[in-house]
């Protein structure tokens, strides 16, 4: 891998919604969207030299990435060393539900990686597959400590 110059920055994209709830009265909140999904052109981590790189260990954890996952990130790799995956991120604000007045009562996540050729990667306890390409995690009195970032490996052929 010959090293050079690259840009270096970060996008941030915040959305606000202000809500009146009634007095007194038991409501139910339920959120859905379509989130924001950053792009690379290449998957660096797999790169063998990737892994003495200080920012590995940092980009392994935040998507808490195992050894399976790895292995088979790194059968994406070309005999020329390029590789034949996209890499997907989603990130989503998950710790202000921490400064409600009290637990999620009941939390339910559905993670799709959108094509069983895809590979996923994310940080939660209890994650259940429910699909060919779906996975749940659900809680009761959810406190969240975390934000969820979840990382999306594409075979080139597939991406958009």
């Amino acid at each position: 891998m010959v090293k050079h110059l690259a840009p270096n920055w970060l996008l941030s994209t915040v959305f606000y919604r202000e809500q009146t709830f009634p007095a007194g009265k038991r409501i139910v909140v339920e959120h859905s969207y379509r989130p924001s999904v950053g792009q690379s052109a290449d998957v660096s981590f797999v790169a063998p030299e990737a892994q003495s790189e200080p920012w590995f260990e940092v980009y392994r954890q935040k998507y808490c990435m195992d050894d399976a996952f790895l292995k088979s990130a790194r059968a994406g790799l070309t005999p020329d060393g390029g590789n034949s995956l996209f890499e997907n991120r989603v990130s989503y604000v998950l710790r202000t539900g921490s400064n409600w007045a009290g637990p999620i009562a009941r939390f339910r996540l559905v993670v799709d990686k959108g094509s069983p050729r895809n590979l996923v990667s994310f940080c939660a306890e209890g994650v259940k597959k429910i699909g060919p390409t779906q996975f749940e995690v659900v809680k009761t009195n959810f406190e969240p400590q975390q934000d969820l970032d979840i990382m999306i490996l594409q075979p080139r052929a597939e991406a958009p």
